[in-house]
């Protein structure tokens, strides 16, 4: 709960449990709007949304040192724990679950949410391991959370050496089994993306992800036996404005972001980033499963709208140098402008390509980026992906549902966090409030399109790129899942899918 990284969060999807869970689909029908219960073995809203009443399963327990069964004061703790409240620290992102008030505990085996608002999201929220972990009440007296971890999921802490791996092993009391997991135990390596191409052809691993778009060919024909399958990354790489805010810099006049956006010739952006001719041509598919990014991201389907269609949005998601320079003329920025230009390399080989594809493009109507690349751990995670930056800054999120990039990225902009471009507008606000209680899915679609075209295309706050659509997983012969095993682009393998996988020797 004190952190954001994604490894940490992985290892303790690994180990604690949560109250839902993602439901595994096939990359086709990815994401997958619908949730299951983990912990929560029934669970039911009242008819005016605002309890959701949770009945536990009977037989969660915690493992050593703890050795009892989860109840419903596990939830209340770690619902205080996540928010901030009783005397709590907050965890980083406490937001994400403000629609709760209170926690009320009527018995052992049952937890009462007390909600404040109507909420669409809630089982998602409470799904996503970048949440709420279920911990025990007596954390961080019986055990240091930052030393090791006591939960009730699939499996149970074993060792962890930094840099080096982080090990688990079969939890034998999971609620779940007692078959599941399959698995005796994982032992996750840490190394760099080139020794974990080395490793995997060896065979000395069973699974490589996110392998670059460029090193399959070659490991397609040196490693026929080895299985490489697309997944669903659900993400969106855009440019955001940072300081000055205030209208003085010329980026903070939307005409200017318009042809920013019309400078970018995203057909070939798509080509090189996905490499997307060379593996189409190995029966891959990358040109069926790659879009166009709008004003939010491309894949969800009911609520992306495609910019090469749509008139409206496609109005300025176009290639059009010739209409660019106009733009920039009438905003009096036709001589051009110098620009800091932040970015990470923390995401990968496809994701600095991009990022250093962008400043060429740009160039062609006379914006100078000036490539500042920052230091994930110092610079980016503490400062620029939180709106504390000059000029603009090429950035990444992740969401399973269009309405939780517009929660994140158009509301709250005095909390640090993820509106990096730190809007500011009423009238969107109140639009995003009406879709997050917005119940039936069908109505709640529309509005999602609807904002797209009516509020957030004119002023583009943020602009689209081409990256974080697909990637690519490997796994060695012997490792085996069901056909559905594919998630919402939000992590939690280790929930929904790690322990129904199973090894094949034969």
């Amino acid at each position: 709960m004190r952190t954001q990284d994604h490894g940490a969060k992985s290892a303790g999807a690994q180990v604690y449990s949560f109250l839902f869970k993602q439901i595994a689909s096939t990359f086709e029908n990815a994401p997958n709007s619908n949730f299951a219960g983990e912990l929560a073995q029934s669970w039911e809203f009242t008819p005016d949304g605002l309890n959701l009443n949770i009945n536990l399963v009977p037989n969660a327990k915690f493992t050593a040192p703890i050795n009892r069964v989860l109840d419903s004061e596990d939830v209340k703790f770690s619902v205080n724990r996540f928010l901030g409240l009783e005397g709590q620290d907050p965890a980083p992102n406490p937001a994400q679950l403000d629609f709760i008030e209170t926690v009320e505990t009527p018995d052992a085996g049952t937890a009462t949410l007390k909600l404040n608002r109507q909420f669409a999201r809630v089982l998602w929220r409470l799904a996503d391991i970048y949440n709420m972990p279920i911990m025990p009440r007596e954390t961080g007296d019986a055990f240091d959370p930052t030393q090791t971890m006591v939960g009730s999921g699939p499996f149970i802490f074993d060792e962890f050496n930094a840099d080096v791996n982080f090990k688990t092993a079969r939890n034998p009391e999971w609620h779940n089994g007692p078959k599941t997991p399959y698995f005796d135990g994982i032992d996750q390596i840490v190394t760099g993306r080139a020794a974990v191409l080395t490793q995997f052809q060896a065979g000395n691993l069973d699974m490589a992800s996110s392998l670059s778009p460029d090193a399959l060919p070659d490991l397609m024909k040196d490693s026929p036996q080895l299985r490489i399958e697309p997944r669903k990354t659900l993400g969106f790489g855009y440019i955001s404005r940072g300081e000055p805010r205030d209208g003085s810099a010329p980026w903070d006049d939307p005409r200017v972001r318009h042809a920013i956006s019309m400078a970018l010739d995203r057909k070939p952006m798509i080509e090189a980033v996905y490499n997307a001719k060379q593996l189409d041509s190995l029966g891959l598919g990358v040109s069926d499963r790659v879009g166009w990014h709008n004003v939010l991201p491309a894949g969800y389907a009911g609520q992306s709208i495609d910019p090469r269609t749509d008139a409206v949005t496609g109005k300025y998601i176009q290639f059009n140098l010739a209409e660019a320079k106009k733009l920039l003329d009438a905003a009096g920025q036709g001589d051009g402008f110098d620009v800091p230009y932040h970015y990470t390399t923390r995401y990968g080989s496809a994701w600095k390509l991009e990022a250093e594809i962008i400043p060429q493009l740009v160039k062609e109507i006379g914006i100078n980026f000036q490539t500042e690349v920052d230091d994930y751990a110092s610079v980016y995670s503490p400062k620029t992906f939180k709106g504390d930056f000059n000029g603009v800054a090429f950035q990444l999120q992740a969401f399973p549902d269009l309405g939780d990039y517009l929660t994140e990225m158009y509301t709250n902009p005095e909390r640090a966090g993820r509106n990096h471009s730190k809007v500011e507008d009423p009238a969107i606000v109140a639009a995003v409030t009406d879709i997050n209680t917005t119940i039936d899915v069908e109505e709640r679609n529309e509005k999602i399109q609807a904002i797209q075209r009516d509020q957030l295309i004119e002023p583009m706050w943020y602009i689209p790129g081409v990256v974080w659509q697909l990637g690519w997983q490997g796994f060695s012969p012997r490792l085996k899942q069901p056909v559905e095993w594919n998630g919402n682009g939000r992590g939690g393998e280790q929930v929904f899918a790690w322990p129904y996988w199973w090894l094949d020797e034969g």
